[in-house]
């Protein structure tokens, strides 16, 4: 937002009391004397903008009586005061208004920094994960993908398994799997790291594939998707970071309530597959106090696919019951120091009259045939704590975040894994000026981690060896804002990874445990121009790095010496356009990505064994994502996503080398509409075509290397809203395609065919959402 419109918007300032309207005034004689044997007081504080940009011509007005103005740093002061408590608003032209309650009982009450937020953008596009700095879209020079709250319900309400709202809006993120497990999911062909809350939910010494899936979407306010490579949350993230935010209190109400009920079943054959979704959300403000209940009871009948055969149940969706708890309790400490805590429980757990077949690539999938075995897998609890501390001392905002995370996965009846997080983030923010026209912000902390993992049979015997692995990080981010229209952002981070594994008895073999210390160091620079709203050029460097599965390695007896788990880092390099006027907006993005070492893992033709392939790759492509309004009742959205990439398998410098389908996902393009037929009725349709892609000759056919045939999948949606009902129904697969999910590809024929499974047919859902 520009300094000089800031300073030239004429605001206004209202104070009214709480007891006694009339005995409040500024400084005049005849009040004066009028009021005499009451005790006077002074109020003061400065108006500044989001960005710590100070806003001159602020009228402080009081009912009734004559106005002044703040001056041109922002500082304004009230005087002759009664004492007593009052309810201050704050409200300015092109920005949000402000209220606050104070109780004067000293001379001199100081209200220290009032900011204001601008109406001009949507408040919905405000993201944190970037640069751990509270900013808009388009202050971000990057790639950041943005799933609002309308669009993540909307999304739920179609298909609530976050991998699939995550492929329907982010260009660059792998296709899901249709299972628990999201094994192959990379974002730009690299590793990402999920959390929730900033609290880590990935776990990079053993993947167990459900980081996707450890909250319900019922628990969620919106999405922040950061696309390529970044350091600012520290290992894992090197193809980027998804950050899901929980919902958040409702303001100035003592309850308000969300009810969501759902119905699904098979429109192919509907024997067996009957399902229910059932949430609910209460949130509110009371006083100082704030508040979010949720909670949510899942239950998916038997997968069919589009020829009416049970999909076979091997990590599968079906006959699965779901569960998730949250709750957030928050305490205004003083008006600038805001404390919360959030406690969060997720389940999702298994219980399947059918065990799979083996599939035969090519010719016949996996199905489901009736058995007594116990088909168990899922995730039998994930439980995540955050102590949160936010407060502003003069300039300087601070944020102090505790976290501890236990997540327990089972992989059906073959093995489990236990893996548990806990550590600090501190995050300062201070706002500086340099000369007259180049605001600075300077973010900077210190992360701690303590990470913890190991995989067991169902009985307790160690898979992997005990795995631990502690961090310390600094970190130091810069933003200036340059010439009105330019804003650079540069930063590095340190960090330290001491990692430990344990002994390992395993097969009558023992593998003594070892130690290993490394360091990484990286940084980032971005830049963008955002003068003109249609068309404002971004640019931007960063770096993120990963140690990888070290676990799927250590399993198999192999020590960790030879593995040498030090920080892979990632260059993502990207260059973009953005723009947005009254009926369309649009984001246009070029990247490429070099590793000298690579982390990928790749299956044997022993089943369940793995190597890892350490070698210099590159990744490049393109995403676009555009929406268009050109009517009030009509709205037009599309995501395209394209890569391809190269490895140097010889270490030659020649990268010709193909890079497998478990990395490289096809061409991706999403088109939806939304046409709203009335005030009350929408009607919503949704296409998807994921394209194949056929590299490799049939001599090297293995693990990533099958050919990928694509699928086009068409969903459609109608809502009706009568006053604080809302009735939805929808259908997925419309048109039954007969598909492979990609992942049923990638593994091909490994594993005997076990993955090689078919998609969801044609599905129905019928809900009902009552907001109060």
């Amino acid at each position: 937002m520009a300094k000089i419109s800031a300073i030239l918007l004429c605001c206004s300032f209202s104070l009214s009391p709480t007891v006694n309207a009339n005995s409040l005034s500024i400084w005049n004689p005849a009040r004066t004397l009028r009021s005499l044997g009451q005790q006077q007081c002074s109020i003061t504080g400065r108006v500044v903008d989001i960005n710590g940009h100070p806003l001159a011509n602020v009228r402080i007005k009081l009912r009734g009586l004559n106005s002044a103005k703040s001056d041109k740093d922002g500082y304004f002061e009230l005087t002759g005061i009664n004492y007593g408590k009052y309810h201050l608003t704050w409200s300015c032209v092109g920005f949000e208004s402000v209220s606050q309650d104070i109780e004067i009982v000293q001379k001199q009450h100081q209200l220290g920094l009032i900011t204001l937020q601008t109406k001009q953008h949507n408040l919905d596009e405000v993201v944190v994960t970037a640069s751990r700095l509270a900013e808009y879209i388009n202050e971000v020079p990057s790639s950041v993908t943005y799933i609002g709250g309308k669009a993540l319900d909307q999304q739920r309400q179609i298909n609530d398994n976050l991998p699939n709202i995550l492929m329907q809006k982010v260009p660059s993120i792998s296709p899901r799997e249709e299972s628990q497990n999201n094994f192959i999911a990379k974002i730009r062909g690299r590793n990402f790291l999920v959390l929730i809350d900033g609290i880590p939910q990935s776990t990079p010494l053993r993947n167990g594939g459900r980081d996707l899936r450890t909250i319900d979407a019922s628990a969620i306010d919106h999405i922040e998707v950061v696309n390529g490579a970044t350091a600012m949350y520290g290992n894992g993230a090197a193809g980027g970071v998804i950050n899901y935010i929980t919902k958040k209190p409702q303001k100035g109400k003592m309850i308000s309530s969300s009810t969501y009920f759902n119905n699904s079943l098979s429109l192919v054959k509907p024997n067996e597959t009957y399902g229910y979704n059932i949430s609910q959300v209460f949130s509110g403000q009371i006083e100082k106090w704030d508040y979010v209940v949720q909670g949510k009871v899942g239950h998916t009948g038997v997968i069919r696919s589009s020829d009416g055969a049970v999909v076979s149940p091997f990590y599968g969706l079906g006959e699965t019951r779901s569960y998730n708890a949250m709750a957030k309790i928050g305490y205004q400490i003083a008006p600038e120091h805001h404390l919360e805590f959030m406690g969060n429980f997720y389940r999702s757990l298994q219980d399947s009259k059918y065990v799979g077949t083996t599939g035969d690539f090519g010719h016949s999938s996996a199905i489901g045939i009736p058995s007594d075995t116990v088909i168990n897998g899922g995730t039998p609890y994930n439980k995540a704590f955050h102590l949160k501390y936010e407060g502003r001392y003069g300039k300087t905002a601070a944020n102090l975040s505790l976290y501890y995370e236990d997540m327990n996965t089972v992989f059906e009846t073959y093995n489990q894994t236990y893996s548990d997080h806990q550590g600090a983030r501190l995050n300062f923010n201070t706002p500086f000026q340099l000369g007259t026209s180049t605001p600075l912000s300077l973010i900077y902390g210190v992360d701690l981690l303590k990470d913890h993992t190991v995989q067991k049979t169902m009985k307790d015997d160690l898979v992997t060896p005990d795995m631990n692995m502690n961090n310390i990080a600094f970190y130091l981010q810069s933003k200036f804002n340059i010439a009105t229209n330019w804003i650079l952002k540069a930063g590095v981070r340190y960090e330290n990874i001491r990692f430990k594994v344990g002994d390992l008895n395993k097969g009558g073999k023992l593998t003594l445990g070892e130690r290993n210390n490394s360091d990484a160091f990286v940084f980032n620079m971005a830049t963008r121009y955002n003068k003109y709203n249609y068309l404002q050029p971004f640019a931007s460097f960063s770096q993120g790095y990963s140690i990888g599965d070290v676990g799927l390695i250590l399993r198999n007896g192999v020590p960790l010496s030879q593995i040498d788990p030090k920080p892979v880092v990632v260059n993502n390099f990207e260059i973009g356009l953005n723009g947005r006027m009254a009926m369309w907006d649009y984001q246009l993005t070029g990247y490429y990505s070099t590793s000298k070492k690579g982390n990928t893992f790749a299956e044997t033709s022993v089943p369940g064994n793995y190597e890892l392939i350490q070698v210099p790759q590159r990744i490049y492509g393109l995403e676009f994502v555009g929406n268009l309004r050109p009517t009030q009742w009509l709205s037009i959205g599309t995501v395209l996503g394209y890569m391809d990439g190269r490895q140097d398998l010889k270490n030659d410098g020649t990268y010709k080398d193909k890079l497998d389908n478990s990395i490289i996902s096809p061409f991706k393009i999403n088109l939806n509409t939304d046409f709203k037929l009335t005030d009350q009725w929408n009607i919503y349709l949704q296409y998807l075509h994921l394209g194949g892609r056929d590299v490799f000759p049939a001599a090297e056919y293995n693990y990533g290397k099958y050919p990928i045939s694509g699928y086009t999948l068409l969903d459609f949606q109608t809502r009706y809203k009568y006053q604080k009902l809302t009735f939805l129904f929808s259908i997925n697969n419309l048109f039954n395609a007969n598909y492979y999910p990609i992942h049923a590809e990638v593994r091909g024929a490994t594993n005997e065919g076990r993955y090689y499974i078919k998609g969801s047919g044609t599905m129905a859902n019928l809900g009902v959402q009552l907001d109060l």
